[in-house]
């Protein structure tokens, strides 16, 4: 097992690169609304609540609170469904699907400029030692 100080050299290293900030911005893209405009947007721009709760793997009450805030904002339409009213038909509107193509155009220069900066075989790796320490992380949940 690793040492005492190089355990503390990683964690020091770490709070230098803030690295928290880089894997939340990536969860938040996953699991909030942006990940569900992502997901309406390769859906041709309709999917059951259902749906998405199934796709991002997240409940449906997260779901409910999402659809509240992009309708909101008039980002998406809520409707029941024709066969079953019991389901929440959600559809992106103009707004919505022109705020995905902005997200996708920061992303993609954010992306370039990590390459750029970085190299693509370096962010690469950093990638999969990401996974790894996912992998190695996630049977430990240190929330209290």
């Amino acid at each position: 097992m690793a040492g005492k100080a190089q355990i503390e050299l990683v964690l020091a290293k770490m709070r230098e690169a803030y690295p928290d900030t880089f894997f939340k911005c990536m969860d938040e893209t996953r699991a909030g609304i942006g990940a569900v405009l992502c997901l309406l947007y390769e859906a041709d721009g309709a999917l059951t609540a259902g749906k998405i709760s199934d796709l991002l793997q997240i409940s449906t009450a997260r779901v409910a609170v999402l659809i509240k805030k992009m309708d909101a904002k008039g980002l998406v339409t809520k409707e029941r469904g024709i066969v079953d009213a019991r389901r929440t038909i959600v559809r992106l509107t103009a707004c919505g699907e022109q705020l995905v193509q902005e997200m996708q155009d920061v992303l993609y220069r954010q992306i370039g400029l990590a390459i750029d900066a970085v190299g693509e075989e370096r962010l690469l790796d950093f990638i999969e030692t990401a996974k790894e320490l996912r992998c190695v992380m996630e049977p430990h949940d240190f929330r209290f």
